[in-house]
């Protein structure tokens, strides 16, 4: 045991000794860096947050206040959730799809630095509202929201089921990760269709495994855009019985009146 603690102590002297003789760049403004992550403080602090959001599918709400001249907007929820709701009740998107977390998203899931997976869950988990977090139910299941499987095979990994273990280890509850639900049929990576392709080729995508009945379901997946893909993947577990249904995601992205620029997914 005394041994066992030994090798502990010098292996971690060690790191520590690298780490100053070697300190890491920040993947984001390549300046050296003290802390232990591959980006520096400055850059995560800078990263744009999504605070002021569409209670049901995480659209930025900051527009819909500038129009009515009101210092917030006059709904938790946005027109288009007021008109036609969406499946699921919930939305949690901390992050805008801009700037630095356009960047670090496309670093991680286009140039195949998977790494980053467990900063991004310690990211999302650091920004999430802790009363939403303590609100969701401990027995509630990841599902990730699964792509084809040659661009799984293409991109070297699953980002969305990495996402979601990361998570479950950052959520540190009785929540599991399944793979639940199943892409049905071929479709264009998001990234290469427009806004009104995006919105009119998602609907039926998606088929739940009936293991989803009578349970809590949290849909993982990296970015919404114009939630097409949110819909028709909470349709399906609705469809199968799910109990009630929520949406987790890194970011979103604003509507197009914000000229923000266009999302990956």
């Amino acid at each position: 045991m005394r041994a066992h603690r030994e090798i502990k102590r010098l292996l971690a002297g060690t790191a520590s000794l690298v780490h100053w003789l070697n300190p890491p760049c920040c993947l984001l403004c390549e300046a050296t860096h003290e802390r232990r992550q591959p980006i520096c403080l400055r850059c995560e602090l800078a990263l744009p947050r999504n605070r002021l959001a569409c209670h049901q599918c995480g659209l930025p709400l900051a527009a819909e206040a500038h129009r009515t001249s009101q210092p917030k907007p006059l709904s938790d929820r946005c027109v288009n959730c007021l008109r036609s709701p969406p499946r699921f009740h919930q939305s949690l998107a901390p992050f805008l799809m801009q700037s630095e977390m356009r960047k670090l998203i496309h670093l991680w899931k286009f140039q195949g630095q998977s790494q980053l997976t467990p900063l991004l869950a310690a990211l999302f988990a650091s920004a999430a509202p802790e009363e939403y977090l303590r609100s969701t139910p401990e027995s509630a299941v990841l599902v990730p929201v699964p792509t084809q499987w040659y661009r799984q095979v293409r991109r070297g990994f699953d980002h969305t089921w990495l996402l979601a273990t990361a998570l479950q280890r950052q959520r540190d509850s009785k929540s599991e990760v399944k793979h639940w639900l199943r892409n049905t049929r071929y479709q264009r990576p998001q990234h290469r269709l427009n806004r009104r392709s995006r919105v009119h080729g998602g609907a039926d995508r998606f088929a739940a495994h009936s293991d989803v009945a009578d349970r809590h379901i949290i849909l993982i997946d990296d970015v919404m855009t114009t939630g097409s893909t949110a819909r028709s993947a909470a349709a399906a577990c609705n469809e199968e019985g799910a109990r009630s249904v929520a949406l987790w995601c890194l970011a979103r992205t604003p509507a197009p009146e914000i000229k923000a620029p266009d999302a990956l997914r």
